[in-house]
């Protein structure tokens, strides 16, 4: 299993290497904190909440996929699943007019609904904090987010045939 591990390393730094980039360097960064994650991280100790916005570790991704670490708006979860449904928040309001991109009122953050996945909890960091309180998203903003993710992730009819 070394070998092939190791062999493994060797291509992917070959490729890495012959791209030349400050990316290489992000993503072979990224790659170590992965592992870590992965075989040393822990599930957070507090509690994580619908609604509320937390840290995570996105990581490095491919193409327009969000990255690093950034505030995201739990979507979905329950106490005891080792998993939780995200929603990644920019580090500053859009404004962009995107009717996928919802400019929170209570942070200067837009929403990224069409960024929505999975992650493992192991992901969250620490929650986001205002003033020392935990922050929640308003009940505008909740309509607004719920108004554009039935528009995007709903079903479409199925064709008849």
């Amino acid at each position: 299993m070394n070998d092939e591990i190791h062999n493994n390393f060797k291509q992917t730094e070959k490729l890495l290497n012959s791209i030349n980039s400050i990316d290489t360097i992000q993503f072979s960064e990224w790659i170590k904190e992965k592992s870590n994650l992965r075989y040393n991280g822990l599930l957070p100790k507090f509690p994580i909440y619908n609604n509320f916005i937390y840290w995570c570790n996105l990581g490095i991704n491919i193409g327009s996929e969000q990255n690093k670490l950034r505030p995201v708006i739990i979507l979905r979860t329950s106490k005891n699943s080792p998993i939780c449904t995200i929603l990644p928040l920019t580090t500053k309001r859009l404004h962009d007019g995107f009717w996928f991109h919802i400019d929170l009122e209570e942070i200067d953050s837009t929403v990224l609904i069409e960024q929505l996945r999975v992650v493992s909890k192991i992901r969250i960091s620490v929650p986001y904090r205002k003033k020392g309180n935990l922050v929640t998203i308003s009940k505008n903003d909740w309509i607004k987010i719920n108004s554009q993710l039935e528009n995007l992730y709903k079903l479409r009819p199925l064709k008849n045939e």
